[in-house]
C-alpha cells in the first residue's frame, strides 16, 4: 500500500503528462472502451452475407467465400439478436447455383433471390498467410471492402454504409505462431475479421488489449 501511495505522489508531482499517464496507469484494460456503432439500423430486418474472392483466392481455398461468410454471420447473430440472418450455407447454394450471375446482379435482385431485406456485400481483397513485403513471414491477413445495402421501394441504389476492414493474425501483441499451421492462421484470422466486420453495426466495449483468440 505504502509502494502504491509513493507512485501515485511520484506521478502528480512529476511533468505536465503526468495526468495521461496516471489515467493510463490505474486504466483497467479488461474494462475497454465503449464504441458506438457506425451503423445502427439494421434492427429486425432480415440480413445476407455475400463474400466475393478472386479466382486466385478460391484457387487457394475454395472455401473462402464460406468461411468468411460463416464469421460474419455469426458474430451478427451473436450480438444483433433482433436481426434475422440468412443461413450461409443458403447463400452459399445461391452463388454456385447461378455461376457468376451474381456477380453483375443489382442489390434489389440479391434481395429477392435470397429473400432477405438488406445484402451485406464483402469483396476480398487480401486472403493469404504471406506477407506482401517479406513471403518468409508467416502472417494470416484477410482485407476486404464491406457494403450494405437496402432493399425494397424507395431504396437507394448505392450503399447505405460502407467501409474497408483488415484483420491480421498475429497482432504485434500475439506473436508466438510457430506452432500453428497455414490453416489456423487463416482461421484466427477470419475469425478477427468477422468481428471486426460485425462490430461496426452494433455500440460495444473495445479491449485495450487487443483482440483475443476465439
Amino acid at each position: 500500500m505504502r509502494r502504491m501511495m509513493a507512485v501515485f505522489l511520484i506521478l502528480t508531482m512529476s511533468a505536465p503528462w503526468a495526468g495521461c499517464q496516471l489515467a493510463y496507469f490505474f486504466t483497467d484494460p479488461e474494462k475497454g472502451r465503449p464504441v458506438q456503432a457506425e451503423y445502427n439500423k439494421i434492427g429486425n430486418r432480415r440480413v445476407a452475407v455475400l463474400v466475393w474472392a478472386d479466382r486466385t483466392t478460391l484457387d487457394i481455398d475454395p472455401k473462402a467465400r464460406r468461411r468468411v461468410c460463416d464469421a460474419i454471420t455469426y458474430e451478427l447473430k451473436k450480438h444483433l439478436p433482433d436481426a434475422v440472418l440468412i443461413p450461409s450455407r443458403d447463400v452459399q447454394e445461391f452463388q454456385e447455383d447461378s455461376g457468376l450471375d451474381w456477380e453483375s446482379m443489382r442489390a434489389p435482385e440479391l434481395c429477392k433471390q435470397l429473400k432477405c431485406d438488406m445484402v451485406l456485400k464483402v469483396d476480398l481483397l487480401e486472403y493469404t498467410t504471406r506477407a506482401a513485403a517479406t513471403k518468409e513471414l508467416r502472417r494470416g491477413r484477410v482485407r476486404g471492402t464491406v457494403n450494405l445495402y437496402e432493399c425494397g421501394e424507395g431504396a437507394m441504389t448505392e450503399a447505405v454504409y460502407e467501409t474497408e476492414i483488415v484483420a491480421n493474425f498475429p497482432t504485434d501483441r500475439q506473436s508466438s505462431i510457430n506452432d500453428l499451421s497455414d490453416g489456423e492462421l487463416m482461421r484466427e484470422a477470419v475469425a478477427q475479421f468477422g468481428q471486426a466486420t460485425a462490430k461496426k453495426f452494433y455500440d460495444h466495449e473495445e479491449s485495450l488489449r487487443g483482440p483475443e483468440r476465439r
